[in-house]
C-alpha cells in the first residue's frame, strides 16, 4: 500500500506584460480600470481542498503582486510544491509559456499543468512546449484534482476526460472536462487571495469580489470565441452562500463575470428577491443581454443593490444584428438603457467597428451616431478581432481576408506583443483606427459625460486610475 502523502499545489496566475495586442497602440483596456481575482484558480484551489481537506493550496497571482518569471519561479523552487498549475489565455500566452520555462529552470522537476480557456482551441500548440507537461481542457476542477492524487499518491496513471499528457513521447489525450452540476464545485477559495487588493473604477466600494454563476452560453453570435459547451447554471441559494462568505471577508461589492448573468428576466428577479430574503446587503454589477432587462427587473435589481449593467450591443441596425447572429433588435438596446436610467443603474455598452457588413463610413457613422443616442454612461468601442474557434474567423479565413497560421505559430513560438492581423474586408487597419479614435473622443467629450465622471470620482486612487484613462483617449495622437 503506498503511504499516504500530504498534497502541496501551487498554482499561478501570469503576468500580463506581453499581451496580445487586441486594440490598438496606446488605447485603454480593462486592465486600466480594473484588476479582478483568478477566480479559475480559486476555484480550482476549492476543488482540490474539497477532495483532499488537508490539502496545501497556494495562489500566486503575479498580476496583483507584480512579480516577474524569474520572482514566480523563486517563489515557487521555495515552496516545492508536488504540482503546479498555471492559468492560461490566448492572449497572455507569451507570459504564460515564460512563467512555465522559469519555474522549470529552477524546478526541472515538478510537474507543471497548463489549463485555461486557451486550451480549447490550442491544446496540440500548447502541449509542444515541453515545459508543460500536463494540459487541462474545459472545467478543471475534478480532472485537475485527480491528476494531483496520481501524482502524489503515486497511484497509477490512467487517462482523464480533457487532460493532455505525454507518453513515448507523444502527446495524448481527448474529450473535454465538464462539470455538469455548478453545485458541486463549491465556493471558491476567497481565503487564498487579499480580496481588497482588486477592483473596478466602475464598482462601487474600492475592492469588488468577482463571482461566476453560470458557464458556457445557449446563444452563437458569429464574432464570439466561448466555448460551446453546454449553458449551466449554479443555484441561488449556492450563489448567496458565496456572496456570505465574501462578505465575512469584508467585501460586499460584486461583479458578475459571467458572460451571460440574465439569461431571462426571471433569473434576475429571483435573485434579487432572494438576496432580499436573507438581509444581504450589497451592491453589484452584471453582463448581460438587451432584450432581458426592462423597468420591472431593473426596479428589483436597483432595490437589491444592482448599480450597474453591461451589454453588448456590438451593432446598430436590425439587419446587422441578425447578421452577427446576436438574435437582438436595436430597439430594445433603446429601451434597455432607458430602464437602467429610469432606476439609476449605471449603463455600459459595448460596440463593433468593422463586421464584414461595415461596407461604407456612413454604416460607421451610424453605428456611432446610435451609441451616442441611446446614451449609455460608458461605451466600450472595439475593432472587430476575428478570433480562432468564431465563426466570423472560419469566414474570413475561407475569403483569404486572414492567414490561418497566424494565431497557430503565434502559440508555437510566442512573441511579445504580438498583433493579429485584422480582417481589412472594406476598410484597412489605419481607417478603422482612425474610426476608433473618433469614436471614443466623440463619445466621451460631450460636456455631460466629463461633467458627470468628474462628480463620480470617490477617491484619489480612481481620479489617478480615470485620468490615465482620460490621457491615453485624448492625448493618444490620431
Amino acid at each position: 500500500m503506498n503511504e499516504y502523502k500530504k498534497m502541496n499545489i501551487v498554482l499561478v496566475n501570469p503576468p500580463r506584460d506581453n499581451l496580445v495586442k487586441l486594440d490598438l497602440e496606446d488605447f485603454v483596456d480593462l486592465g486600466d480600470i480594473s484588476s479582478f481575482p483568478p477566480i479559475g484558480l480559486m476555484y480550482l484551489a476549492q476543488g482540490l481542498r474539497n477532495r483532499v481537506p488537508d490539502a496545501d493550496v497556494t495562489i500566486i497571482d503575479s498580476v496583483v503582486e507584480g512579480l516577474d518569471f524569474n520572482q514566480i519561479a523563486e517563489r515557487v523552487n521555495s515552496i516545492k510544491p508536488d504540482v503546479v498549475g498555471i492559468t492560461a489565455t490566448t492572449y497572455t500566452f507569451y507570459d504564460v509559456l515564460h512563467t512555465a520555462l522559469a519555474i522549470k529552470s529552477l524546478s526541472p522537476d515538478i510537474p507543471v499543468a497548463v489549463g485555461g480557456s486557451h486550451m480549447y482551441i490550442f491544446s496540440a500548440e500548447t502541449m509542444s512546449h515541453a515545459c508543460f507537461d500536463y494540459g487541462i481542457v474545459g472545467d478543471g476542477e475534478d480532472t485537475f484534482t485527480d491528476l494531483c492524487l496520481m501524482i502524489t499518491q503515486r497511484k497509477p496513471f490512467q487517462p482523464l476526460p480533457g487532460l493532455m499528457y505525454r507518453t513515448k513521447g507523444e502527446v495524448a489525450g481527448e474529450g473535454v472536462a465538464v462539470v455538469e452540476d455548478l453545485d458541486s464545485v463549491r465556493i471558491p477559495a476567497v481565503d487564498l487571495i487579499d480580496a481588497t487588493k482588486y477592483y473596478s473604477t466602475i464598482g462601487k466600494k474600492s475592492a469588488v469580489g468577482t463571482i461566476c454563476t453560470t458557464r458556457g452560453c445557449p446563444f452563437h453570435c458569429t464574432f464570439c470565441q466561448v466555448p460551446r459547451t453546454q449553458y449551466r447554471s449554479r443555484s441561488i441559494d449556492h450563489i448567496l452562500d458565496e456572496i456570505e462568505w465574501y462578505l465575512a471577508q469584508g467585501i460586499s461589492d460584486f461583479f458578475f463575470f459571467d458572460d451571460l448573468f440574465n439569461v431571462t428576466k426571471k433569473r434576475v428577479a429571483e435573485f434579487s428577491e432572494r438576496l432580499m430574503e436573507r438581509n444581504l446587503d450589497i451592491s453589484w454589477m452584471f453582463r448581460g443581454r438587451v432584450d432581458q432587462i426592462d423597468d420591472e427587473v431593473m426596479r428589483i435589481a436597483k432595490k437589491a443593490g444592482c448599480h450597474t449593467v453591461s451589454v453588448g450591443i456590438e451593432d446598430s441596425t436590425d439587419e446587422g444584428l441578425k447578421q452577427i447572429k446576436k438574435r437582438i433588435e436595436i430597439e430594445q438596446a433603446y429601451l434597455a438603457v432607458k430602464a437602467m436610467r429610469n432606476n439609476k443603474i449605471r449603463s455600459s455598452a459595448n460596440w463593433i467597428i468593422g463586421f464584414p457588413h461595415h461596407r461604407t463610413q456612413a454604416d460607421l457613422d451610424h453605428l456611432l451616431k446610435t451609441a451616442m443616442e441611446i446614451n449609455s454612461d460608458y461605451a466600450q468601442f472595439s475593432i472587430l478581432q476575428c478570433l480562432p474557434g468564431s465563426e466570423l474567423y472560419d469566414q474570413a479565413v475561407a475569403e483569404g481576408g486572414l492567414d490561418d497560421n497566424a494565431w497557430r505559430n503565434y502559440v508555437l513560438a510566442p512573441v511579445p506583443n504580438f498583433s493579429p492581423p485584422i480582417w481589412e474586408k472594406h476598410f484597412s487597419k489605419q481607417q478603422l483606427y482612425d474610426f476608433y479614435t473618433k469614436a471614443y473622443r466623440k463619445y466621451y467629450m460631450r460636456p455631460g459625460v466629463v461633467f458627470k465622471e468628474v462628480l463620480a470620482i470617490r477617491n484619489l486612487s480612481e481620479l489617478m486610475t480615470k485620468a490615465r484613462s482620460f490621457f491615453k483617449i485624448f492625448l493618444n495622437p490620431a
